[in-house]
């Protein structure tokens, strides 16, 4: 037929699998926003109940938010890789 996609089923299936990797790349950068968002809450209320500096109170939050949030990035960078071949 005229206007088909050869092996469509095979193009959607590859479709399906980026979408769901795109979403969970975007669901760990989320996750990475919270744990920071939380770390900086975190260091508000020390600071408000008078437990010393905040910078002695981390417990790596920043860190791993970032470290969260680069891994998102490259597992969309990965689909993307990967769908395109």
């Amino acid at each position: 037929l005229p206007g088909m996609i050869k092996q469509f089923s095979d193009h959607a299936a590859n479709e399906r699998t980026y979408l769901a990797w795109l979403r969970t790349g975007i669901a760990i950068i989320a996750f990475g926003f919270v744990l920071e968002r939380f770390d900086i809450f975190l260091r508000t209320i020390a600071d408000s109940l008078g437990r010393g500096p905040a910078e002695n109170l981390s417990h790596g939050g920043r860190e791993a938010g970032a470290a969260l949030i680069v891994a998102g990035l490259l597992t969309i960078g990965s689909a993307m890789r990967r769908f395109a071949a």
